[in-house]
Parts: structure tokens; C-alpha cells; sequence
């Protein structure tokens, strides 16, 4: 009997497979999931690995003394404990959270009680808010999710986490794609984890991956390029990011805007006014920024439609983000 959480991943890996044929043409090769398993497990080096089941991706790491994980994404579900179990017996003692998001986190209650938690401070006032007893959303909602333990180790700024031989170096640095959401590096390997910034050889999730702070996510790229990577677990997708896929990414983004900004200073107000009228106030403005927003995609698109995946299905969500930020931000 197929169950909610089985269907959802032959239908990833159908999606997986049909998407595969743009996304090898990326600075890395997408990682080959076997079928019978749903998922991948790549080597980082120095006992440090990454996991992906085409969608999402995770991080862990033996230390001689316990497993660190960052993130257990409910689409991974109990994969992620196969994978650390394909690889070392050591008990998981440790797990970060990159952020509260549910869609990278709801399968942290797979881990057993005593696991330290470590968060930013904004993360666990966030997952606080949510374990209210009359908020149960979206935790458990998501298929394969369900409440994750709250925090047990939060910080402001910076945090080293070392146990045994592994250290990650973990830092907040300002409001992103939603506030709390971390940096993670491990500098004996140059891996940066940084999630839901970059999506390797695609453009991001609609409306920027819904960001709560549309310049500081289009800043965070410079950010993640001030680290010394080879590598980065972006979070999602069946492939690890390289410096060019975010200096790529960095560069759409760029030209969104620019697009956006454009539009906004030719698209005539008035003549949309003397068609539409004044009556009805929500339709005139629908009328022009759905203008404004055609402009920069008609702007965007030629471009960039053969250089990412999704261009030509996201770019109006990107466009409508940036004319709104630039409109009162």
C-alpha cells in the first residue's frame, strides 16, 4: 500500500528525472539517487557528508564522540536516519537548525530525547510561537512532519559548535529569508550551509523564496561569497552549489532588479488610470503593478530562459517581490 509520504517521493522522483537533463548542465553533476532508496548520501570529506533526496538537502558530521546534523527536512523523513546509519554508528548527539522553517526541519522529532538543540535566538522564539497549543500549524502538517523539540542551546551573533574532531562555525548575520537564518560553515572541509538563498542552476522558489526581507536575501549572496567554500548545501535541490552558481544566481537577481526598476519608471499610471478608471481602487492598482510586473518579465525572460531552470514559470513571482520592495522598502 502506497502511504502519503511514499507517493510524495515517487512523485519527486519522477520530477527528478525530468528536470535532470537542464540541471546536469550546472557547474556540478546532480547526485544519482538510487530508486530503491530515495536518497543520496555524498562524502564532504573529514567524516563530513551531505543528503539529498532530489529536493531537499541536510548536512551531518562524525565526531568520535556523536553525529551533528543540520536540518531534518520531513521529505527526507527517516531516510536521513538511514543515511547516517549507511556510514557510522555513532548515535546522533547533536542538531542545528538553520531556521524554523517546517519544510527543513519536521523531522527532527525522528531523534531521540536528550539530542542538544542549537538555534539562533529568533528561531526558537519563532518554534515557541508555534507550539501554542491553538497554533498547531504548520508543524505535522507537512507530509512526513510533525512538532519539533524546541531549542536547547540559542545564541545572538556567533556560535562554535566543536565536539570530538568537527567544528561548525555558526553566525546570524542579519534578516534574510526569514530572521534566525544561519550560516553554518565547516572550514576544515570549506563547506558553507546556507539554505533557501540558492537554488543551484535554477532560480529560486517563487517570490524569492518567499524572503521576509527582500534586500537582505539579495545580500546574502555576497555574503555567502565572502566564505571560503568549495561548496555549499543550499537546502534544496539534487546537487551541492559552487561559487559560479551563486555569482549566476547573484547576477539574475541583479538583472530582476534592474528590470524591476525600469518597469516602474516607464509604465504610465495615468494611462492605465484613464483606462481602468478611479472607482474601484483595488482594480486600478492591480491593473498597473500587473503592468509593472509584465514589463520586467518581458525584460528578464529572453535573457535568461536558457541560462536557469524556471525562469520562464518564476521570474513574475521575482519581478512582482522586487517591484514591491523597490515601490516602499
Amino acid at each position: 500500500m502506497l502511504t502519503p509520504h511514499r507517493i510524495l517521493h515517487v512523485i519527486l522522483l519522477a520530477l527528478i528525472m525530468a528536470r535532470s537533463s537542464f540541471a546536469g548542465a550546472g557547474p556540478s553533476k546532480p547526485a544519482e539517487i538510487p530508486k530503491d532508496k530515495g536518497y543520496y548520501v555524498g562524502d564532504l570529506g573529514h567524516g563530513l557528508y551531505w543528503v539529498t533526496d532530489g529536493f531537499y538537502t541536510s548536512m551531518f558530521a562524525t565526531t568520535g564522540k556523536g553525529v551533528i546534523v543540520v536540518d531534518a527536512p520531513p521529505a527526507l523523513g527517516k531516510h536521513l536516519l538511514d543515511a547516517i546509519q549507511s556510514v557510522t554508528r555513532e548515535p546522533v548527539t547533536h542538531l542545528v537548525y538553520s531556521h524554523s522553517h517546517a519544510d527543513h526541519i519536521g523531522a527532527a522529532g525522528l531523534f531521540p530525547r536528550g539530542v542538544q538543540v542549537i538555534a539562533h535566538d529568533d528561531t526558537r522564539a519563532r518554534l515557541a510561537r508555534t507550539s501554542a497549543k491553538d497554533r498547531p500549524y504548520p508543524y505535522g502538517v507537512f507530509v512526513g512532519g510533525a512538532a519539533v523539540p524546541l531549542p536547547t542551546i540559542t545564541f545572538a551573533r556567533d556560535y562554535t559548535l566543536t565536539v570530538g574532531e568537527q567544528v561548525l562555525k555558526l553566525r546570524y548575520d542579519g534578516d534574510d529569508h526569514e530572521p534566525g537564518n544561519l550560516y553554518i560553515y565547516a572550514p576544515r572541509q570549506k563547506v558553507l550551509m546556507k539554505v533557501d538563498i540558492v537554488f543551484p542552476g535554477w532560480s529560486p522558489f517563487e517570490y524569492l523564496a518567499i524572503a521576509e526581507d527582500t534586500f537582505g536575501y539579495l545580500g546574502a549572496m555576497d555574503k555567502i561569497l565572502g566564505y571560503d567554500f568549495t561548496s555549499l548545501v543550499s537546502g534544496h535541490w539534487d546537487r551541492l552549489a559552487t561559487r559560479a552558481d551563486v555569482e549566476l544566481q547573484k547576477a539574475y537577481l541583479g538583472a530582476v532588479t534592474d528590470n524591476a526598476a525600469a518597469a516602474l519608471k516607464s509604465v504610465d499610471f495615468t494611462a492605465i488610470a484613464g483606462k481602468v478608471g478611479t472607482a474601484d481602487f483595488g482594480a486600478l492598482f492591480q491593473a498597473y503593478l500587473g503592468a509593472v510586473v509584465d514589463r520586467c518579465v518581458a525584460l528578464t525572460v529572453p535573457a535568461w530562459k536558457d541560462k536557469l531552470g524556471g525562469v520562464a514559470s518564476l521570474t513574475a513571482t521575482h519581478c512582482h517581490q522586487l517591484v514591491m520592495a523597490l515601490r516602499v522598502d
